[in-house]
């Protein structure tokens, strides 16, 4: 059985679909004097099922090995989390989530921060095993419409993606972790890309009080200081996320997306735009049929 990690302090986790702004929301959080949330980590729920052919991780080597190989994981690399290793094995190591808890501890400590958070997006479906490790942790998960997700991430090489693979995908993850979430209940908050964009000071002030932490006025300026806070072969990829919010970015499906690809989004992730209090548009029903129908056989070909 895997040991979960029995200290009093609370991690928390931003978790949501890719492109939908959490990268904007991690920065902010992390502009809190108090707060260290570092480039996405990635390695926790890789290494979560491998952690066990490590052997006894109360043995200083074991826990090294497995520390080593979490340094080099690409995530952990690009962000540079793991800089002392014998700070971080300093500190006492029962199991798995001791060893990422002082990963993260040490993380904080060397900016002067007291309290960690973590925001990786591909821990969405996978919220789950973060609960187990922590279970006190807090979950906040960030929502965007799913069709403005969809647009972002054709614009960039490595999430490029047909409109129904786009729409599926932001359909179960969103989906899973609203499931997950109705079950922590109070440890779970579910936010608005939208409402974090067009009400930034009172979206921000209703997370730290979920966190149970005083807001600062810090977090509005994050924008001061972001692209430090980026590494920078994925500044690139960022380039509205370390800027202040800008509503002008929102619900770009609007005049960007065809309408068949509108009418295809709708007919596979309707329900769940529906769910989040997105607007629908409900275009008939067989149209949408026919045209998911047709996207699938075309891809199919390929």
């Amino acid at each position: 059985m895997m040991e979960q990690y029995r200290n009093q302090s609370t991690p928390f986790f931003v978790v949501g679909a890719q492109r939908s702004g959490t990268t904007m929301l991690r920065l902010m959080l992390n502009s809190h004097p108090k707060l260290s949330v570092p480039h996405e980590s990635g390695f926790i729920t890789v290494f979560y099922g491998k952690s066990a052919s490590y052997g006894d991780l109360s043995h200083k080597e074991n826990a090294a090995k497995l520390l080593k190989d979490i340094s080099e994981y690409h995530f952990v690399k690009r962000g540079g989390l793991v800089r002392d290793m014998n700070a971080i094995l300093s500190y006492p190591i029962a199991g798995y989530a001791d060893l990422v808890n002082a990963i993260f501890t040490v993380c904080a400590n060397s900016k002067g921060k007291s309290r960690w958070g973590d925001k990786t997006p591909g821990y969405t479906p996978d919220i789950d095993i973060l609960w187990k490790l922590f279970p006190c942790c807090r979950i906040v998960h960030l929502v965007r419409d799913g069709r403005d997700m969809a647009i972002s991430r054709q614009s960039i090489t490595w999430g490029s993606g047909s409109i129904p693979r786009l729409a599926e995908d932001w359909r179960w993850k969103t989906i899973i972790a609203h499931k997950v979430g109705s079950v922590l209940g109070e440890q779970y908050l579910e936010v608005r890309y939208e409402d974090l964009v067009l009400q930034t000071e009172n979206t921000l002030r209703s997370i730290c009080a979920f966190l149970q932490e005083d807001f600062h006025r810090d977090m509005l300026d994050y924008h001061l200081t972001a692209e430090s806070e980026v590494p920078t072969d994925s500044l690139q990829w960022h380039r509205t996320s370390v800027k202040a919010p800008d509503s002008s970015k929102l619900y770009l499906w609007k005049h960007k997306m065809s309408l068949s690809d509108r009418i295809i989004f709708e007919q596979i992730a309707g329900e769940a735009l529906e769910l989040f209090g997105y607007e629908r548009e409900n275009h008939s029903s067989t149209l949408g049929s026919r045209l998911k129908n047709l996207y699938y056989a075309t891809l199919k070909r390929w």
